[in-house]
Formats: C-alpha cells, sequence, structure tokens
C-alpha cells in the first residue's frame, strides 16, 4: 500500500515538474497572476518561483522514487505541497483569482472545483504516504505487490495528468 501511495505522488510530481519546466512560460504566467493579486510590483521573479516549483515538484517525484529516509523526506514535502496546491485551487474556484492551471504544463483551463477536488484526491494520498511511511521497509514486498503497486500508481499518474482532457471529453459527451 506504502509503495502504491508513493509511487503514485512520485509520477504524478515528476509528470507535472517536467511538464511545467516544457511550459515554463504557462507557469511564469500563473505566477504572475498569484503575485498580482497580492503584490502588483516584482514581475522578475515570477520566472524563479517558476522554475524553484519545477524544480521542487522534480526532486520531491525524485525522491519519493528512493526508498528509506530519502522517501520519507519526499512524503514529508509532497503532503504540504499538495495542500498549497488545493488552497490555491479552492481560492480561484471561489473567483477570487482567476489562476490558470499549469498544472500539467501549459496552462489551458481555469483552476475550478474540478481542481479542487482532483487536488483533495491527491492530498489524500500523500497523507496516506505519509502516514504510511516505512512500512514496506523490511523489503517484504512480493513481486506481485510491485506490480500492483506500479500499475496503481501509473493510473494515479495518468488521470492527474490527463484529469483536464478527460473532464472536457466527459463534458462534451453527457
Amino acid at each position: 500500500m506504502e509503495l502504491a501511495l508513493r509511487l503514485s505522488l512520485a509520477g504524478v510530481f515528476l509528470v507535472s515538474g517536467i511538464s511545467k519546466g516544457r511550459a515554463i512560460d504557462d507557469s511564469v504566467e500563473m505566477w504572475a497572476t498569484l503575485r498580482k493579486r497580492f503584490r502588483p510590483q516584482g514581475r522578475i521573479l515570477d520566472r524563479g518561483l517558476a522554475w524553484a516549483l519545477v524544480s521542487i515538484e522534480t526532486v520531491t517525484g525524485v525522491a519519493l522514487l528512493v526508498p528509506g529516509p530519502v522517501a520519507m523526506l519526499g512524503t514529508a514535502v509532497a503532503a504540504p505541497l499538495m495542500a498549497a496546491f488545493t488552497v490555491v485551487a479552492i481560492i480561484s474556484a471561489l473567483s477570487l483569482l482567476d489562476v490558470k492551471c499549469a498544472c500539467f504544463g501549459s496552462a489551458k483551463a481555469e483552476l475550478g472545483w474540478r481542481h479542487v477536488w482532483r487536488n483533495l484526491v491527491l492530498l489524500t494520498i500523500a497523507v496516506g504516504a505519509l502516514v504510511t511511511a516505512g512500512a514496506d521497509a523490511d523489503g517484504s514486498l512480493a513481486m506481485d505487490g510491485i506490480v500492483i503497486a506500479v500499475a496503481a500508481a501509473l493510473t494515479v499518474t495518468a488521470l492527474a495528468a490527463f484529469f483536464d482532457q478527460i473532464a472536457h471529453i466527459l463534458r462534451d459527451n453527457w
């Protein structure tokens, strides 16, 4: 269970960080929107903040892949990071900010309630990983458990990464 949760978070953070890095201008624009709400000057910080977020997400994703204390540190960073993402989504959904979601690269959709729900699920996974951190540390996980954990992680990662596209398809077909 702990492995599946940790690998799911690793996949989400790695795909998100790498995607943001590939579409850095959209991440910069997301930071500019957030900054304007709280401090109107400081555009030069936006690019630095965007790259900092890319770095934090990518390093967190890698840390979650390394067993032992490094993975525990990764889960300790992942949970508050997901909580912060959830708060930003709630603020945007309440229309206090109109933030374009650069969650997985390009910013095409405004952060709304569907992002709040997605982030709450990911936050639950992060808290679960934090609570169960080290549970599989004795290395007693059988191969079938590892295969199931990897399959679950790939599924969670794909659903999170393509969440907006899936929501768009479902909305248009129902």
